[in-house]
């Protein structure tokens, strides 16, 4: 039975994020897939860097659309609740690292930490423009955009390390006033 592409994606995602990129191997996703490395060159004929980088574009695909929620036209509570949901973390997500924490650690970072670096601005700009959108000053927008990612980079680790994900929870739910008080 061939593996569709997508679903190979996810798999190796699943990977990266329990391992990060430099503790994944071409045996642990082997096991992780089922494939063997012939296979895996087959459809990554560049190894593993082409791997992540499938990765990486298909969570920038997500990520878009997350931003998207950000940018589009309505009322910004409105806005930012459908972005609040649509980070919220599943239980498969709480085991993993997050995107920033892969690429941006070890030899993942001089590969993908430019990428990253515009990701993380074009995620400021969004929390920006929809502060703005409220009524919040630009210098303030800014300053709370940036405090924000910090916090739920932050936080994910946080809890990781605690076993305790209501810190997230508690997070998430206090982001509206926040951001737009």
């Amino acid at each position: 039975m061939a593996i569709q592409k997508e679903q190979l994606i996810e798999q190796l995602r699943r990977v990266f994020h329990t391992y990060g990129y430099d503790g994944t191997s071409l045996s642990l996703i082997s096991q992780a897939t089922g494939l063997g490395k012939g296979s895996l060159y087959h459809h990554f004929p560049n190894g593993k860097q082409e791997m992540a980088s499938a990765v990486l574009q298909a969570e920038g695909i997500w990520f878009q659309a997350g931003l998207n929620l950000l940018r589009q036209e309505g009322e910004p509570n409105m806005r930012l609740a459908q972005f609040i949901q649509f980070i919220a973390l599943t239980e498969q997500d709480k085991l993993e690292a997050s995107t920033l924490d892969i690429y941006t650690m070890g030899n993942a970072r001089s590969l993908f930490g430019a990428d990253m670096g515009l990701a993380v601005q074009e995620w400021i700009a969004a929390l920006n423009k929809l502060m703005q959108d409220a009524g919040i000053a630009p210098a303030v927008a800014q300053h709370r955009a940036i405090s924000t990612i910090a916090k739920l980079e932050g936080a994910r680790m946080l809890c990781r390390c605690l076993d305790d994900w209501q810190i997230f929870e508690q997070l998430l739910q206090e982001l509206p006033q926040d951001l737009l008080n």
